[in-house]
């Protein structure tokens, strides 16, 4: 611990690292620049650099360790990806438990977008490459990060994330690595995704674990009416009104049509194809959804399905205040150690607040401030002068 750090500040870290079983399998140097690189992401206007983790967590050693700690330094991450699937799902489902509702894992996918190096550059940044945003709706340069989340009730907790290599997995693979990691639960469990993922081996995987899936599907996807083989947005042309169900879901109205049966990959499904009451039924205008458990009501897979949005408010937030896609280290071992303590700082503000993660960053700025002050005040009544206390705040 820094010499700024008060004692309930050092007495709830040391509580934490005894309840998480941390120093069983980080040294003391590794565990202290762990602390500093969560206290430094947690900061107030934290921009991704280093010299900001180096200055807001007032290291006092060099900056240039924390760079050796990404790039060369004697630790294993893998056993932090661990300890935060581990801590998520006892938290997700002893939600579940408490209050009935199901288990839900969220996947999806975001860029972190970088300027793309000329070809002067003599050390560009490693990995990156042309991704397609769906934010931008185009394709950008830089590093395809997939994401896992766990939700219960309104209680979000990251759960895993991994850099995509176009020269190693697919999306796909890392998705399936993801699902297979999520513990079995005696609680209802749903994979929650879009339709970019709901591929025959990711079904699979899920079905394998005894997860269902509620998923979003391309309107191209193939399905099979009556034993036809044909596209959902063909079948989709021949609904009129008198086919569907008005179905509520919040404070919007959809008209919904519902087929149970074969779908290319599964032996039975539910598929939904919706519009927005009163928009007609032109099959451009379509959502489709799939979900493996044919006995939800419509109400319930879309009401399920829109739980997924909480992935998409955790990119926002994390880029924002974690400065997700700012980092500025090279290496792609660097790189995913850096992606690998930004969840596990994800993880104690979600594990702070009860599952929120807003709420946690906000709780740890109003934390710091608070230990600040105290700071300043002990040093104030044990007699340091005002550039005294400047200079050991960095300020000076």
């Amino acid at each position: 611990m820094s010499h700024t750090s008060t004692l309930s500040q050092e007495k709830h870290w040391n509580n934490r690292l005894a309840e998480w079983k941390l120093p069983l399998y980080f040294s003391k140097p590794a565990l202290h620049h762990i602390k500093h690189f969560v206290d430094g992401m947690l900061s107030t206007g934290f921009t991704g650099t280093l010299t900001d983790i180096h200055r807001e967590s007032l290291q006092e050693r060099d900056r240039r360790t924390l760079s050796h700690f990404l790039t060369h330094g004697n630790w294993d991450d893998s056993h932090l990806k661990r300890l935060v699937q581990r801590v998520a799902f006892q938290q997700t489902e002893a939600c579940a438990r408490r209050e009935g509702s199901p288990v839900f894992v969220i996947l999806d996918d975001t860029v972190c977008e970088k300027t793309k190096p000329s070809s002067q550059a003599t050390h560009p940044i490693q990995g990156a490459s042309f991704q397609h945003s769906h934010l931008r709706q185009r394709h950008v340069y830089g590093h395809a990060v997939v994401q896992t989340l766990l939700r219960s009730g309104d209680q979000v907790f990251p759960f895993a994330t991994a850099r995509y290599d176009p020269q190693g997995k697919s999306k796909i693979e890392l998705a399936g690595d993801m699902i297979q990691a999520v513990p079995m639960s005696s609680c209802r469990t749903y994979v929650l995704m879009d339709s970019w993922y709901p591929s025959a081996s990711v079904l699979q995987t899920c079905a394998e674990r005894g997860f269902h899936v509620i998923s979003g599907l391309k309107t191209n996807r193939i399905f099979y009416p009556q034993g036809i083989r044909q596209s959902l947005k063909d079948f989709a042309s021949y609904i009129s009104k008198t086919d569907t169900d008005l179905v509520t879901i919040g404070s919007s109205d959809y008209r919904v049509y519902r087929y149970e049966g074969k779908l290319n990959v599964v032996e039975n499904a539910a598929l939904l194809l919706c519009w927005k009451d009163g928009e007609g039924f032109d099959p451009k205008h379509m959502k489709a959804f799939l979900s493996t458990d044919v006995f939800l009501s419509n109400v319930e897979i879309l009401s399920y399905y829109s739980k997924r949005w909480a992935i998409e408010t955790y990119f926002r937030t994390a880029k924002v205040q974690l400065a997700m896609d700012r980092y500025q280290v090279r290496s792609v071992q660097a790189i995913d150690r850096y992606l690998t303590l930004l969840l596990f700082a994800a993880l104690c503000c979600a594990y702070r607040s009860h599952g929120s993660l807003i709420d946690g960053i906000h709780g740890f700025h109003l934390q710091k401030k608070h230990d600040m002050i105290e700071y300043i005040f002990n040093q104030a009544q044990r007699g340091a002068t005002l550039e005294q206390i400047k200079t050991r705040l960095r300020v000076a």
